[in-house]
């Protein structure tokens, strides 16, 4: 047993490439997601918040300063890793705001914001709001749906709080910009009926194409593109604010949290630590103005950035932060909450223990643990640092526990008389129960609703909607999923989900089915996700090819058994993997 369990977890653990479907080395290139290179961007802002580098904007008569350099550091690791300048840019400029930097400060000269130092890091031209997009919801759209409903307000109406033909002598300068009538009431007033207006118009554009509005994203460009407008440095009047304490993002941004319905406060996962939300939405709609162009993969990037926030999934900030396992290039939450404990001051035993509790808060938790220990170790080939560092230790303990029990586990049934075939379709039920199981409590728990129990009577690949073969081998493309849920009492039956009962439901507007699918959906994005980490499928075949079974012969079979596990075509890795645990079981 020895033997065979040694090969199998050594070939399975000895690259990070092999327990994932996904092309993780395509990670490293210019065709689109970038996420290794924002771990390795941690590393960079890691080591030198390690050397004791000033992670402040100041006023002060230096050319240059620490954040300057550091800045640099990481837009150029960034590009290294593939990125677009202007997403390296805004990559850099959230988390350095994340790690502890302030967004802005300062008089006319120096006037020091994040996003222009990051931009300036990159050597890119700046940009406008209108001319950025959203990250992706399958469609996306852009800021310019905030700034056309801004323009064609100013246009219809006069939104200043007073008449400025009336304004006297001078008032383009520091009578406005330092009195009253600008900060008391000219800068605040506006940005927030500016970005009351960009924010609601941000999300009639969401519904009209199709999709659920993102608060998150809707808040935000409608205060950047009110921020275009009125004076983004501005102290407000004390009916606002404290005096050298509140600017005008922060009253504009309260304006676009309250239309855009998010909550007053945010929770930083891990920790529970409450930050209110304005001054985040305010800081970092003043990185998205300064930055330059990003592009949708840089937005994507960065809303995954921000997911370090336990409401983000919910609110539109990122994806991969919990409780549903999402493919690896969405994860960065890990390094970004590093990042972020080490710029509050916590050790790294702390922040160790907080990655743990991060981590534990996934429906999935090996599997958790299992991604971003492979990210880290794949990112620490392009630029090692403390951040992956804290993750590796916080994840290897139950990566090894992960990877080690389910070795054992296939090779007792194997031994037993079990086919691979049978023990990787058992697996494969199971996983399925377990998962339909945590999703009725954590569905019961948020809406506070009775969801007794999720069945999936079926779930296989092709759901007749296709004829291609392709849609018929690989579950994520075209998945015949047939469920039975249980909410407070009635029992609902969708059949052919996606294919069937939720277009017709949707088309037909009818509430009782969405609603039960709505109950189901978190276990369906698991499972049509389950290729981000393919443990349960490449452990198998390892073990079956350590026990003597050809090692092509074993893949193909794991493969074929775990038809919903294996839901999209594989790398070649699972391959390598098995042909690897064969040749170790051998030479033992």
């Amino acid at each position: 047993m020895e033997k065979e369990i040694i090969a199998t977890f050594r070939a399975a653990t000895a690259k990070p490439d092999y327990l994932t479907l996904e092309h993780l080395e395509a990670g490293l290139g210019g065709w689109g997601a970038f996420n290794l290179g924002v771990w390795a961007a941690c590393n960079v802002i890691a080591t030198d918040m390690k050397k004791g580098k000033k992670l402040k904007l100041e006023v002060n008569n230096d050319p240059f300063t620490d954040v300057d350099e550091i800045a640099k550091k990481s837009v150029d690791v960034l590009r290294a890793c593939g990125a677009d300048p202007a997403n390296a840019a805004l990559a850099t400029a959230t988390l350095l705001y994340f790690a502890g930097v302030n967004a802005q400060c300062g008089m006319p000269c120096p006037n020091r914001k994040l996003g222009a130092v990051a931009r300036m890091a990159a050597g890119i031209p700046s940009g406008r709001v209108s001319s950025i997009p959203t990250e992706k919801q399958n469609n996306k759209i852009s800021g310019f749906a905030a700034t056309l409903a801004i323009y064609k307000a100013l246009d219809e109406r006069n939104l200043a709080p007073y008449d400025a033909d009336f304004l006297p002598l001078g008032a383009g300068g520091p009578i406005i910009g330092h009195s009253a009538i600008g900060e008391d009431h000219l800068f605040p007033k506006l940005g927030k009926t500016l970005a009351t207006i960009g924010t609601e118009a941000m999300m009639r554009a969401y519904r009209s194409a199709g999709m659920k509005p993102n608060k998150w994203l809707s808040a935000l460009f409608g205060a950047a593109a009110a921020l275009e407008i009125i004076h983004p440095d501005a102290y407000v009047g004390e009916d606002f604010g404290e005096f050298l304490s509140t600017r005008t993002p922060e009253t504009t941004a309260q304006a676009a949290v309250a239309a855009a319905g998010l909550p007053a406060e945010l929770t930083l996962r891990a920790s529970g630590q409450k930050l209110p939300t304005a001054p985040l939405v305010g800081d970092l709609a003043i990185i998205l103005k300064d930055v330059g162009t990003p592009t949708v993969v840089g937005m994507i990037m960065f809303c995954e950035i921000c997911s370090i926030f336990a409401e983000g999934a919910m609110a539109g900030a990122g994806r991969a932060g919990g409780p549903l396992v999402v493919p690896l290039h969405h994860w960065v939450t890990a390094p970004a909450l590093a990042l972020n404990f080490m710029g509050q001051g916590k050790s790294d035993d702390e922040i160790v223990g907080l990655l743990k509790k991060y981590v534990a808060g996934y429906f999935q938790a090996d599997a958790a643990a299992v991604a971003n220990n492979l990210l880290a170790r794949k990112a620490a080939c392009v630029k090692s640092g403390p951040a992956t560092n804290l993750v590796l230790r916080a994840t290897e303990p139950a990566m090894t526990r992960a990877i080690f029990t389910r070795a054992k586990n296939a090779y007792d049934r194997m031994t037993r008389g079990q086919s691979l075939d049978e023990v990787v379709r058992h697996i494969q039920e199971q996983f399925i129960e377990a998962n339909a199981a945590a999703v009725a409590r954590a569905v019961s728990a948020r809406t506070g609703k009775n969801v007794e129990y999720i069945k999936f009577l079926k779930a296989v690949p092709g759901s007749g909607r296709r004829k291609h073969h392709f849609a018929h081998r690989h579950f994520a493309f075209d998945a015949r999923i047939d469920v039975e849920v249980k909410i407070d009492g009635t029992v609902h039956i969708l059949e052919n989900a996606l294919a069937k009962a939720a277009p017709e439901a949707l088309m037909n507007r009818d509430q009782e089915t969405l609603d039960a699918f709505s109950a189901t959906a978190m276990a369906i994005i698991d499972m049509l996700c389950l290729g981000a980490v393919a443990m349960d499928v490449v452990v198998c075949a390892c073990m079956a090819a350590a026990m003597g079974m050809d090692p092509d012969t074993a893949t193909g079979a794991a493969i074929k058994a775990g038809d919903v596990f294996v839901a999209i075509p594989p790398s070649p890795g699972i391959f390598e993997a098995a042909r690897l645990a064969h040749e170790i079981a051998k030479e033992l």
